[in-house]
């Protein structure tokens, strides 16, 4: 039987002797990582067209590069909801404000709900509900948006945010918290009155009266 098996290997002659070491193994190459860097900031001063119509140019330019599928999606996204859909946001909440100055109020209600749909913050949800309970001629979800805006606690930053803005701006009145808290309760206070009333600054709480106050 040894016989054999010795025949074997030399006709293979793929065997080797106990005592050699066995070949090494090929080394593996390691692959190339994909470069997904791109200029954030000159990608956002760029246009609708310019980022989603240029075969060129936009996100085209990073989403060509094989590897960069996943980064080129988190660009789009960034884009469209930091952008697109704030731009969007920006022009259905003023159309709802004058729809409301015309006594739209269906007209408004509606839009504010559209509007709710994009509010990704609690402080900027409140204060919409809010303006959705006052065209919706619901007093009592006025009053209950008022108190959801007015017990969130202040995002981390705020205060130091507020002081760079003093910083730059000194002679403007700087920020407060909770943000729009002052035109939710205009609406309160004005909630019997056309809403080009209630928002307007006649019916919110003066700041230097309650300032003073002890």
């Amino acid at each position: 039987m040894r016989t054999f098996v010795v025949g074997l290997c030399f006709v293979a002659s793929g065997c080797a002797h106990a005592d050699e070491p066995a070949p090494a193994a090929a080394p593996v190459r390691a692959e190339a990582v994909a470069d997904c860097s791109y200029d954030f900031s000159e990608m956002m001063r760029l246009d609708f067209e310019a980022f989603d119509q240029d075969l060129e140019g936009g996100w085209r330019i990073l989403g060509s590069t094989p590897g960069c599928e996943a980064e080129t999606a988190d660009l789009i996204h960034k884009f469209r909801t930091m952008k697109v859909d704030g731009q969007r946001l920006s022009l259905m909440h003023h159309e709802m404000q004058l729809r409301g100055a015309a006594g739209q109020y269906g007209a408004a209600a509606d839009l504010a709900r559209d509007v709710l749909g994009f509010a990704l913050s609690p402080e900027m949800q409140a204060y919409h509900e809010a303006e959705l309970a006052f065209f919706a001629r619901d007093y009592d979800g006025l009053l209950a948006a008022r108190s959801r805006l007015a017990a969130l606690p202040a995002p981390e930053g705020f205060k130091k945010g507020v002081e760079h803005f003093l910083a730059n701006y000194p002679d403007q009145p700087p920020p407060v918290w909770p943000v729009n808290l002052d035109v939710v309760e205009g609406l309160i206070a004005c909630f019997e009155k056309p809403y080009s009333e209630a928002y307007s600054f006649a019916c919110r709480p003066d700041p230097q009266a309650e300032t003073a106050a002890p």
